[in-house]
């Protein structure tokens, strides 16, 4: 089911709002951050980082066994 995000009222995009599009993408995602907590990715269960980029384009990161950061297109 798609929901529309809440918009901003004018050109101005304010701290209130930015705050409501966050709970809003929470609630809709299930997905919350705390200031000072470790976000683990575990690639052994297929979760996956995607980083997007300016114009749109989605990468995946990825480390090796030696620490070795690399992305691939998606």
């Amino acid at each position: 089911m798609r929901r529309d995000l809440p918009k901003p009222n004018g050109a101005e995009i304010t701290r209130s709002f930015l705050l409501k599009l966050i709970d809003e993408l929470e609630n809709l995602t299930g997905l919350t951050f705390n200031k000072g907590e470790r976000i683990e990715v575990n690639g052994v269960d297929s979760t996956e980082l995607t980083l997007v980029s300016p114009n749109g384009t989605r990468y995946k990161l990825m480390v090796d066994d030696a620490g070795n950061l690399t992305t691939n297109t998606v």
